[in-house]
């Protein structure tokens, strides 16, 4: 029952819900996606040609954190709207299939829970990059050369910033491949956790 309810759940999900792109437009997600790239193509100027790209890097990082925060706004404002449709179809759902009890619904939310945390599937590199970070830096310091005192500056920084990027990348990978029918199924136990609230009110005051 509890695999029919969220298999339910995840087609009328999917029916209602737009993609992403379409909730902030196509001109923002173009932009933003031509900034990231142009964001990576400065980076490694930075290092093929002349530092001077590190002020244009700057500038692009900047207006693509502007631009993430726009589209941020964008699906939270738009996921508000499609949450209260969501929380009308599972009531309903679930009123047709005999849940009225605040008891059932905190029940059903525990299993939902219980689902979702062994589906989840987490990567901490952060220790481990921190130690790789600290053996770079540490054998080029042992470099001594004054020539080459730019180059190795421009290798840790590049190395730092490479490295430190590599567990975001890994938990945005897990998230939309690895983690998607966990973080749904948590989704729904949040929904019906607030339904649960709003029936133990209603049980209270029918008591007193």
């Amino acid at each position: 029952m509890i695999d029919n309810i969220i298999e339910d759940y995840k087609k009328y999900r999917k029916k209602i819900l737009k993609k992403g792109y379409e909730v902030v437009g196509i001109p923002l997600t173009i932009s933003f996606f031509v900034l990231l790239f142009s964001t990576i193509i400065s980076f490694f100027l930075i290092l093929e040609l002349s530092n001077w790209f590190l002020l244009l890097e700057i500038i692009l990082v900047i207006i693509l954190l502007k631009i993430n925060k726009k589209v941020d706004n964008s699906l939270k404002i738009s996921w508000l709207n499609y949450k209260e449709k969501l929380k009308d179809y599972i009531a309903y759902y679930l009123k047709e299939r005999g849940f009225i009890l605040s008891d059932q619904f905190r029940e059903l939310s525990i299993i939902l829970k219980e689902k979702s945390e062994k589906k989840y599937k987490k990567y901490d590199l952060n220790p481990y990059l921190a130690m790789v970070v600290a053996i770079i830096i540490f054998a080029l310091s042992l470099l001594t050369n004054d020539s080459l005192k730019p180059l190795i500056a421009t290798i840790s920084l590049s190395s730092i910033f490479f490295i430190i990027s590599i567990n975001p990348i890994v938990n945005i990978y897990t998230s939309i491949f690895i983690n998607k029918d966990s973080e749904i199924i948590y989704e729904l136990a949040s929904i019906v956790d607030e339904l649960y609230f709003e029936v133990s009110i209603k049980e209270a005051k029918a008591e007193l």
